[in-house]
């Protein structure tokens, strides 16, 4: 069993941008001379986004996944916690994807295209570069096809 989360580095890329307007607002607060209805107006603003911020992050910290010999398990929730189950024999391609900055950070999103109806795709987003997680699934994916007996016909298209 692999357990997988987002790393903490994918938080701060992501929220990047709103980290800096954060701390912008927080030093016109602070340090300008603002009239009462802009200052109360640029508290409020920056309140709004500590929360947007923080809630990113809680959303982010209660993903999990769990790669397992038969299935991906995949938890997420903060309020509401959803499990969805995944098999292994489903998937037939893979990817991994990285922007500018995600090879910059090491991080990487693995996207699972499968056959379930469901869950189409398949996405683990900001996990660590250095997880050899494609060779682990695939190795998985074949292993439960065969066990399974599972014979796959591909249409070319005409």
């Amino acid at each position: 069993m692999i357990t997988l989360k987002p790393t903490f580095r994918y938080w701060l890329l992501t929220n990047l941008a709103w980290l800096v307007i954060l701390s912008l607002l927080f030093l016109i607060v602070i340090f300008w001379e603002l009239p009462f209805l802009l200052r109360m107006l640029s508290g409020c603003l920056f309140i709004v986004v500590v929360f947007g911020v923080s809630w990113n992050y809680l959303v982010l910290y209660n993903i999990t996944y769990i790669i397992e010999t038969e299935q991906i398990i995949i938890k997420h929730g903060v309020f509401h916690r959803v499990t969805d189950y995944l098999e292994m024999y489903r998937i037939y391609d893979y990817q991994k994807t990285q922007n500018l900055f995600e090879i910059a950070f090491g991080l990487m999103n693995v996207v699972l295209i499968t056959r379930d109806a469901g869950h189409p795709q398949v996405v683990f987003r900001g996990i660590t570069n250095s997880d050899d997680v494609i060779p682990v699934i695939r190795e998985r994916v074949e292993t439960e096809k065969q066990r399974k007996r599972i014979v796959e016909f591909n249409n070319p298209i005409i």
